[in-house]
């Protein structure tokens, strides 16, 4: 608290009728306080009102100001490489512009995000690949948006397994054993000519974070990574085995929930979308500051940073929405790998609904 003394007329008085050096009183007190108070006055007129003025002025023109803040939890199972334009969104207050207080909720595993989502426990999502798996599954759960069109995962191990033939009889790390990650493992192995249902055992610890902890904690021989956090165990020795998009391409990170949800807060959903928009664009157009960002984020170094930015800028949709060709793929690797007939696999309006993301850009002006 600021501390101040105000002085009294009186006292003011005294001290302006001082005398000068050869015992003459200069000004009487009287004209001297009259012509003071006059000097504050305009003062204050001048400088302290239209300061006074910008500030309210800026303050109340402010989105969000007047109006209290809408909250929305979103899921997801941990920091990441795609999870930065949600930072961003939150970080640069492109949200609150949208009247929104949005708590990025980190739960582990991907299949817990789905039944707190179907559960009204979550308002949102961002675990793609999880989402379309449920979908697929037959489960109420749509994705609207996605801001990253392919799954940058690496398949890791341990620096004695050289090659995917050394994982028989290995345990491999993945986020939850019903999540879409563990069929790209399963593929990734059964690919590598081992079978997936008995050569190796999958462990469920959660997101990628996790499971690089796990590996170099010796609890795994190896784990399902996303880039950047591969970078630093390769480093030190550890493997190479496969990397995820040479074996399926899915969307990574985006917004997925229940239907009924986006129909019964339309305007909300579309203003989370309009948020999630100025960090796409933040992150596109500011490169140095993202690279920089990215190092203290995932505390990786600048090139390997820099190297990350990269691939997520090759991967971004302008307008939070991919081809259906992308989906479509999705459909048919989860499909596949579940081993539905034909006729149980559902269209694919029960899978993604664009309606939102092209009314969200609409309403910002974009094409």
């Amino acid at each position: 608290m600021m501390r101040g003394v105000i002085l009294s007329t009186s006292f003011r008085n005294s001290l302006l009728a001082t005398t000068s050096h050869n015992g003459k009183v200069a000004v009487s007190g009287a004209t001297s306080a009259s012509r003071y108070d006059n000097q504050i006055r305009d003062i204050f007129m001048k400088r302290c009102v239209p300061l006074t003025l910008f500030f309210l002025t800026t303050l109340l023109a402010t989105a969000g100001f007047c109006q209290k803040l809408r909250p929305v939890t979103l899921g997801l199972t941990g920091k990441s490489l795609t999870t930065l334009i949600f930072e961003m969104s939150i970080r640069r207050g492109h949200f609150k512009q949208q009247g929104l207080d949005v708590k990025l909720i980190t739960i582990r595993q991907s299949d817990v995000i789905i039944k707190a989502t179907m559960a009204g426990e979550l308002n949102l999502m961002s675990v793609i690949p999880t989402a379309i798996l449920a979908s697929v599954r037959g489960l109420p759960i749509r994705t609207i948006a996605v801001n990253v069109d392919n799954a940058p995962y690496v398949l890791v191990g341990r620096p004695q397994i050289k090659s995917m033939s050394d994982l028989k009889g290995k345990k491999i790390a993945v986020s939850s054993l019903g999540g879409m990650s563990t069929l790209v493992v399963r593929e990734i192995v059964a690919r590598s000519g081992l079978d997936p249902d008995r050569d190796v055992t999958y462990l469920a610890v959660g997101g990628s974070e996790t499971r690089s902890g796990a590996m170099g904690a010796g609890f795994v021989d190896a784990a399902l990574m996303t880039i950047p956090l591969n970078y630093a165990p390769e480093r030190q020795g550890y493997t190479r085995l496969a990397w995820g998009p040479d074996y399926v391409r899915y969307p990574m990170n985006g917004i997925s929930g229940s239907p009924d949800y986006f129909a019964a807060n339309r305007d909300l959903v579309l203003a989370v979308l309009r948020g999630m928009a100025g960090g796409v664009r933040d992150v596109k157009q500011r490169k140095s500051e993202m690279i920089t960002f990215l190092k203290s984020y995932l505390e990786v170094p600048e090139d390997e940073a820099a190297k990350s930015y990269e691939f997520l800028m090759s991967h971004m949709p302008d307008n939070m929405i991919v081809d259906d060709a992308v989906i479509r793929s999705a459909m048919e690797f989860a499909a596949s790998s579940l081993k539905l007939k034909p006729d149980a696999v559902p269209d694919i309006s029960k899978v993604r609904d664009w309606s939102y993301a092209r009314a969200a850009t609409k309403s910002l002006g974009a094409k």
